[in-house]
């Protein structure tokens, strides 16, 4: 031992007498710290140790029967060679370690970590270690905590010296106060200067509990000032923590003169307080400090350590803990029953990890490890496969988080693997019901639009095919002797093509034509070992068929013909999806087929029935125009007979030529309205902007006798502006208002014409029908005679009458013809009426005013 080596242990052990610690009664608040140091490292042994020349003595100790052991046992001497935190995480790993008697006897170490106590002026005491019968290791922030709570020993030794010092000096001004004035004073001031350095408050009591002294410190922790406090009883000023533990302990202190500590919440301050306090002759000495950060961290630690061991053990998802120095990764239990291990089939190596991910994404997983090492990613997270006990795999979500120390280094990397082989499925079935949804929504747009079978046929093959991967998809059109043609393919280069080839299989008989009409589907995964017959396969290998897939597609109750599916590079399993979206657009081809029919049929009535009209109208129109001249002749003859002879015959032949007269007249209207109504869709004028305002009054002004006769009221809103033939709308609105005058009995008639939008009401009526959001709605309402509604549509059928002519003069056309005209501008007609209640007639008009080119 050197001469510099002896200064240094004189020195050390001269600074440990200084503290007055050796051999002191155990105090709560070292018994603390060593509790919280086990609880926080999770070991059974804790201690509080100062060493001095011969023996290690044990301040406070938790899990130790003794306290004391000689300096030459025990692994202390580690942390008072090193200065610094010692770890030994299994004794008998090492030789020289091995051999101790605290290892090979009791208390029986494996485990050990001490933390060197050492003063601020560089002396060490001893230390704050934690001691374990097994093996063990300490994260990195169990270190850390165990640093702190050797800092916190530190500072209850400052605080003892302190109050040493403290009452020491108090004790001397209390002998000198009244021998030397001057020299109490000079002490009170170096204890004032002692309390106000001090990092605690303090404060003083006499016998009457009020206060003498209070320094700095004090006031700011309790928040009041000295001349809020000097020379007031503490109750009265605090009367809140009467009854409390601070009641309790300061008396106990008083009464039995022993000083106490504690630790205490204080709610008036929301904070945690640790309290020294020292009875003295004339009151009570008390120390404090505000903890409540200190409480903060230590729980904060323990439900830490909490949530780890919930998260370890309650999961679903397996916990790996990588630890970048030594290359080891600790996997959870869970993380290898995932996979299909035990827990003793899988070791804490790296490679353990990385021989598992799948050789396609072991790049991927790697360099998302190096993402988040280079910080390029806030977090580490990867989908990938890992191969199972079985051999088999399974999708992973692999999270983590990488630690950095202090020097930028990586020293550690927690995370957590999810099992996501369910919802990848998931994923993979909805992108083919995707698929399958877009090629279905496809067709039947495709339906809808054209109903061009060629192309439904064409898009069905090509995208089949590359829905399934086939090397073939075709659609076979069948013939009733089993033949029949492709009329489309879709087929991989280097294959043979078939479209447009007719083809004859003699292995197919009348029997498997029936089979596919009842709906059938044939799968044959290898043709080469399929029981089928030997002329089939060799027309299927004449194809270089290996697999296929064969559906019928039906038109009502009969076979239209096949989809097929073709793998020619090999055998092929066709699961239920591929079997199912083959049957699914095969019966929407059916749809399309069937509609193809029937819209070819529907066309060539509508052709024939386009034809009937026009001949229709062309023989009205001849007919009627062939019928003008004779008829104009008979009437004439009629009328000059009428002239010639009234009053010259007999009464019967008056009335008779009375008769004829009006018969004839009544023939040449029915004739001109006839001839009017045939050519509403031939003659019409092409469609206008028209000012419905202008067209009312046209219509008024040719009804003006009839409206002067009966005194009408007409009155009418602002009308808009449509696109119209306006000769047409004109005779809409006269014979509307013309019926209305006509049909109005014993009473003046008010008419008023009327225009609505979408979700208006006329008159406050509710409509049977509202417009659409681009029609105009009109309504002329008058106070007529009305009409039962079972004759609602029968009036608007040419020459259906619902009174006599010799009641209300007419052919019975007007109506017929006004919805001829509403039809052609791409309107609707109906009446709203009740017996000698009045009518509303509606018409509606197209609103393509401002779609005009």
């Amino acid at each position: 031992m050197n001469a510099g080596h002896i200064d240094t242990e004189v020195a050390r052990l001269q600074a440990l007498r200084q503290y007055q610690i050796l051999d002191t009664e155990p105090e709560k608040a070292y018994d603390n710290l060593a509790q919280l140091a086990a609880f926080i490292c999770d070991t059974p042994i804790s201690l509080v140790n100062f060493i001095d020349e011969n023996r290690q003595w044990f301040k406070a100790k938790v899990g130790l029967d003794v306290s004391e052991m000689p300096r030459c046992v025990g692994l202390s001497y580690l942390c008072q060679e090193q200065g610094q935190v010692v770890v030994v995480p299994d004794t008998l790993a090492d030789e020289k370690l091995a051999n101790n008697a605290i290892v090979t006897g009791y208390p029986y170490v494996r485990f050990y970590a001490g933390v060197p106590l050492i003063t601020p002026k560089g002396d060490m005491l001893g230390t704050l270690c934690v001691i374990d019968q097994v093996p063990k290791e300490l994260s990195q922030k169990q270190v850390e905590a165990l640093v702190a709570l050797s800092h916190l020993v530190i500072d209850q030794l400052e605080l003892r010296r302190y109050v040493t010092e403290v009452s020491e000096v108090t004790e001397k001004l209390i002998a000198q106060e009244q021998a030397a004035s001057v020299q109490s004073e000079a002490a009170r001031t170096r204890t004032n200067n002692l309390l106000e350095s001090i990092t605690d408050g303090f404060f003083a009591l006499d016998k009457k509990w009020r206060f003498t002294y209070i320094n700095g410190q004090a006031e700011r922790l309790l928040q009041k000032n000295q001349n809020e406090l000097l020379g007031k009883n503490i109750w009265e000023v605090f009367p809140e923590i009467i009854g409390t533990r601070f009641y309790r302990e300061y008396h106990k202190a008083i009464l039995e003169q022993v000083s106490v500590e504690f630790e205490e919440f204080y709610p008036p301050l929301n904070c945690w307080l640790q309290v020294h306090g020292y009875p003295a002759k004339d009151g009570l000495s008390i120390y404090f400090q505000d903890i409540t950060e200190r409480r903060r961290t230590a729980e904060a630690l323990r439900e830490s350590e909490e949530r780890w061991q919930l998260a370890l053990h309650g999961n679903n998802d397996g916990i790996w803990d990588w630890n970048l120095k030594t290359n080891e990764v600790f996997f959870s239990t869970q993380w290898k029953e995932m996979l299909g291990y035990k827990d003793h089939e899988v070791s804490n190596g790296w490679d353990e990890w990385i021989k598992r991910i799948h050789p396609d994404e072991r790049d991927l997983v790697l360099q998302a490890f190096q993402d988040h090492f280079a910080k390029k990613t806030p977090f580490y997270v990867c989908e990938y496969r890992v191969q199972c006990q079985n051999g088999s795999y399974k999708w992973i979500l692999d999270r983590g988080q990488a630690l950095w120390d202090a020097l930028g280094d990586i020293v550690r990397m927690v995370g957590s693997y999810t099992d996501i082989t369910d919802r990848k499925r998931a994923d993979e079935e909805l992108k083919r019901q995707n698929l399958r949804s877009q090629l279905f929504a496809e067709i039947t747009l495709k339906i809808r639009e054209s109903l061009q079978i060629d192309e439904i046929l064409q898009t069905t093959v090509i995208e089949v095919q590359k829905l399934l991967q086939a090397d073939r998809v075709l659609i076979f059109r069948l013939e009733t002797d089993g033949s029949g043609t492709v009329v489309q393919e879709a087929v991989l280069p280097g294959w043979p093509v078939i479209l447009g080839e007719n083809i004859l299989d003699q292995c197919f008989k009348e029997e498997y034509i029936e089979r596919y009409r009842q709906g059938r589907v044939s799968a044959i995964e290898d043709v080469q070992a399929a029981h089928i017959q030997p002329c089939h396969r060799e027309f299927l290998q004449e194809f270089a068929v290996r697999a296929n897939l064969v559906v019928p597609i039906l038109v009502r109750d009969s076979i239209w013909g096949l989809l097929l599916a073709h793998q020619c590079a090999a055998p092929r399993q066709w699961n239920n999806f591929e079997t199912e979206l083959l049957q699914q657009l095969a019966n929407q081809i059916g749809i399309a087929l069937s509609q193809a029919q029937l819209l070819e049929k529907e066309t060539q009535q509508s052709q024939e029935l386009v034809r009937s009209n026009a001949e229709l109208e062309q023989f009205a129109y001849v007919a009627s125009h062939d019928l003008q001249e004779p008829l104009r002749m008979v009437t004439s003859y009629l009328q000059l007979l009428e002239r010639r002879y009234k009053n010259q015959l007999d009464a019967n032949a008056d009335q008779f030529i009375t008769y004829a007269v009006d018969g004839a007249r009544r023939m040449q209207t029915l004739i001109n309205d006839l001839l009017n109504y045939s050519r509403l869709s031939t003659r019409g004028q092409a469609f206008k902007l028209v000012d419905c305002n202008l067209i009312l009054r046209s219509a008024i002004a040719n009804l003006q006798i009839a409206i002067a006769d009966r005194k009408a009221i007409v009155t009418h809103d602002a009308l808009p502006k449509v696109m119209a033939d306006s000769t047409q709308l004109t005779q809409v609105f006269q014979n509307l208002i013309g019926n209305a005058i006509k049909f109005c009995q014993n009473k003046q008639p008010q008419i008023h014409i009327g225009v609505a939008k979408p979700n208006a009401n006329l008159d406050g009526e509710s409509l049977n029908s509202i417009p659409s959001v681009d029609e105009w709605l009109f309504s002329i309402c008058d106070n007529g005679i009305g009409l039962e509604s079972q004759y609602a549509e029968r009036i608007f059928i040419i020459f259906q009458r619902l009174h006599g002519r010799d009641k209300y003069p007419g052919t019975g056309i007007g109506l017929a013809i006004c919805k001829k005209i509403i039809e052609r501008h791409g309107g609707r007609i109906w009446v709203e009426s009740k017996p000698s209640q009045g009518s509303t007639f509606y018409f509606t008009i197209p609103d393509r005013a401002g779609k005009q080119s």
